[in-house]
């Protein structure tokens, strides 16, 4: 393999790990009261639930695009 303008970036790169994404939402919630939703957790919701985190999102960020 070649050497490009990233390869000093190379070692810090790696496939996103889910769990620790969770566990870092987790932590955002009880250090600073951040809540973070992932679109799995949207699917599973039910109807009202849903709607709701989606009025909320759309009140503060704007409609999907």
């Amino acid at each position: 393999m070649g050497r490009t303008s990233l390869t000093p970036f190379a070692a810090s790169m790696a496939d996103p790990d889910p769990q620790a994404a969770r566990r870092f939402a987790a932590q955002l919630w009880q250090e600073r009261g951040a809540i973070v939703i992932f679109p799995d957790q949207l699917k599973a919701m039910d109807g009202l639930e849903r709607q709701l985190f989606e009025a909320v999102a759309t009140k503060n960020y704007g409609g999907k695009r």
